[in-house]
């Protein structure tokens, strides 16, 4: 069975996210986006984490625990969320390829 765009949708997003928050431009001062900055509050509990994985991600790790403590567990979510979506979808592979022999198999012995 041939794949499907639908199954590379999601190692897509999660690649494409862990690259674009890698290569982000970390400027220490500057616009936010924060709709909790915006409309007023002094502090959001999700600022910062865009930050703290960046800087994860580049091994700066005391950097990105002063961005937000959440930073490390998250590119560890990242980084695990990724692999098992490639992985299943090579696990699935690997199955659908086991099948069609057993398949071609039995139609040959029969």
């Amino acid at each position: 069975m041939p794949y499907t765009f639908r199954q590379y949708l999601e190692p897509v997003i999660w690649i494409t996210a862990l690259v674009l928050l890698f290569l982000m431009d970390t400027p220490q001062t500057g616009t936010s986006f924060c709709l909790f900055k915006a409309i007023g509050f002094a502090h959001c509990p999700g600022c910062g984490i865009g930050h703290a994985i960046h800087d994860a991600l580049h091994l700066r790790f005391a950097e990105s625990f002063h961005e937000h403590i959440l930073g490390i567990p998250a590119v560890a979510i990242l980084l695990y969320t990724s692999i098992k979506s490639v992985l299943t979808i090579k696990n699935n592979h690997s199955h659908e390829s086991t099948r069609a022999s057993d398949d071609v198999a039995r139609n040959a012995a029969g």
